[in-house]
């Protein structure tokens, strides 16, 4: 599934594909995503945090999760280290509206994302 990631080792945000784990073979079953394949230094931090984002743009709700690792060993993310110093790697995931899981991010989905990482990141995730 495509998400949004904010990478340490990348000079700006890109688009990425998110590998995912299905429960059954069938076409509606629930899909999970798979962090740890796209989150760097496994060995430094195992620990993935991820957490869900509702945005509000006029009469439409958008539904996010976002995963990330934060730690005082990480490399700095030139991206994300604003006022501060963010360590670590995010990634963001567009939700579903009507199913409740995790779907393929749209063109528009790229510009909620860095709204959503840039709020957080100055408010400390």
């Amino acid at each position: 599934l495509r998400c949004r990631l904010y990478s340490t080792s990348c000079s700006k945000p890109r688009q990425a594909e998110m590998l995912t784990r299905c429960a059954a073979i069938s076409y509606g079953s629930p899909r999970f995503p798979v962090a740890e394949a796209l989150l760097q230094e496994a060995t430094l931090q195992p620990y993935i945090h991820n957490c869900q984002v509702t945005v509000h743009e006029g009469r439409h709700t958008y539904n996010y999760c976002v995963f990330f690792k934060r730690h005082c060993r990480l490399q700095v993310n030139a991206l994300l280290s604003g006022d501060g110093e963010f360590r670590g790697d995010v990634v963001v995931m567009r939700i579903g509206t009507r199913t409740r899981r995790v779907v393929n991010m749209r063109a528009r989905d790229s510009v909620i994302a860095d709204y959503i990482v840039n709020q957080s990141v100055n408010t400390s995730i």
